[in-house]
C-alpha cells in the first residue's frame, strides 16, 4: 500500500523582508546575482529552490 503525503498549502507574504535575496543566496550557497537572474526568468531548479527556500523561512500556512 502506498503511502499518502499530505503537503500543506503555503504562500508568500506580499512583501517580503529587506534582505530576503541575500539571506535566501547564503542559504542556497549561490551568488545573489543569480537569485536576480532566476527571478527574471521566472522557470527553471534554481527558481524553484529559490521558491522553496522563501515558503520555508517566510511562508504563511
Amino acid at each position: 500500500m502506498a503511502k499518502t503525503v499530505i503537503v500543506k498549502k503555503t504562500s508568500l507574504p506580499d512583501f517580503l523582508p529587506h534582505g530576503w535575496k541575500k539571506e535566501v543566496a547564503n542559504t542556497l550557497g549561490i551568488h545573489i546575482n543569480t537569485v536576480t537572474n532566476a527571478l527574471k526568468a521566472g522557470k527553471g531548479s534554481t527558481y524553484e529552490r529559490i521558491k522553496f527556500v522563501a515558503i520555508k523561512k517566510w511562508g504563511n500556512p
